[in-house]
């Protein structure tokens, strides 16, 4: 881990730079502005946000489950995210602590076993792929419904909206609701009983905002301080879980990013990127969640954004890997199919004998040219010949 690094990870743990006078309501709110604050977001569109989404392209009823079912299993649907069950004691505790997020509420009463099966019954619509449903009742329902919303949409928005115009639209908002969150349940990292919560809502933001980010041009990026907004919120997560698998992802993925964007010489210079911290932190998280296929997949194209055909046999590897991996529910499903549809441009461009330098550029400018999501799963794959 790169010197720089440490030295912030050190700072989230010690609250640095919030002056350690101040009471520590203050302190959490603080935390929150320097975590969430944004720089130039995007301007949304209500045709663009409030469009008709298209459907998952797989049947829903093997990842259909009762809300006992979802109790049973929650451990495993969340090896990767790590979320907290949202019992009625948990969100009884969180609704006390939290009265913005209470009055959020649609129903505001004590029935916390209701606030429960409200809950469940978003994750239970986001878990059999019901994403549009999941978001909008999330949303209806409000206070931490609104989790499993923001999950939904930035699912669908990276996975099946058909446009790249759609896909940043729908991430921003994702954005506005974290961070809408974010000051609404102010939470610090010294705070032992919060730090699920505390990573819960970085994690949102963070992974929101680089998947924004990783097309965007570099000036888009350095204008709208989208690497500064991705490394506070993932090594704020890493200070309080250094072994939090998607968060470690998360970092390592996106400073592979910056060395595809700018190069290994400028990428240093200007944001302190190393090739070592774009690939080590894989290492950790694939032993930790080996069967979960956006780690393997987000390996994969680490290793080619470092290093470019040096490491395409690894990467190609990691990608079949990850095309061969059980899903367990919907988000397992589409991240495989990514997985699979990137096995295919890969394959594709090995064959070509083109620079993965060049295969890159033509890929963006294809997106761009064509407003076209690559991401997302029912599309065909971006081949070269």
């Amino acid at each position: 881990m790169g010197a720089w690094r440490l030295a912030w990870m050190l700072g989230a743990i010690l609250m640095f730079p919030v002056s350690l006078s101040a009471a520590p309501v203050d302190q959490a709110y603080q935390r929150v502005e320097e975590t969430f604050s944004q720089r130039a977001p995007l301007p949304l569109e209500d045709a663009v946000i409030n469009g008709i989404w298209v459907s998952v392209p797989f049947d829903q009823a093997p990842y259909t489950y009762t809300y006992d079912e979802i109790r049973e299993h929650w451990a495993t649907f969340m090896r990767g995210l790590q979320l907290p069950y949202p019992s009625a004691e948990y969100l009884q505790s969180r609704y006390q602590r939290f009265p913005a997020l209470y009055r959020d509420l649609r129903y505001q009463d004590a029935d916390w076993q209701q606030h429960s099966r409200n809950v469940l019954e978003v994750w239970q619509a986001f878990f059999r792929g019901d994403l549009r449903h999941a978001r909008d009742l999330g949303r209806r329902y409000g206070g931490y419904a609104r989790v499993p919303a923001v999950v939904a949409q930035i699912v669908y928005a990276t996975y099946l909206a058909p446009t790249h115009t759609q896909k940043q639209q729908l991430l921003q908002e994702v954005i506005n609701e974290m961070e809408w969150f974010g000051r609404n349940a102010p939470v610090l990292p010294g705070d032992k009983g919060m730090q699920s919560d505390y990573c819960m809502m970085r994690l949102g933001f963070g992974y929101a905002v680089a998947r924004l980010a990783e097309d965007e041009s570099v000036p888009a990026t350095l204008q709208r301080n989208y690497a500064a907004m991705v490394i506070n919120a993932a090594t704020e997560m890493l200070a309080v879980e250094p072994q939090h698998p998607l968060a470690l992802s998360l970092s390592a993925a996106f400073e592979a990013n910056v060395l595809r964007r700018v190069g290994k010489a400028a990428g240093r210079l200007t944001l302190a990127a190393d090739s070592q911290d774009a690939i080590r932190p894989f290492e950790v998280s694939v032993e930790q969640v080996p069967d979960l296929a956006i780690v393997r997949y987000e390996y994969a194209n680490s290793l080619l954004y470092t290093y470019q055909g040096d490491q395409a046999q690894q990467a190609l590897a990691q990608l079949m890997l990850a095309a061969q991996l059980p899903a367990r529910f919907s988000m397992e499903w589409l991240d495989r199919a990514y997985a699979r549809k990137r096995l295919k441009e890969i394959q594709a461009w090995q064959a070509s004998g083109m620079s993965f330098k060049r295969f890159d550029r033509k890929r963006r400018k294809f997106m761009e040219k064509e407003d076209r999501n690559l991401y997302a799963v029912n599309q065909p794959p971006f081949l070269v010949d």
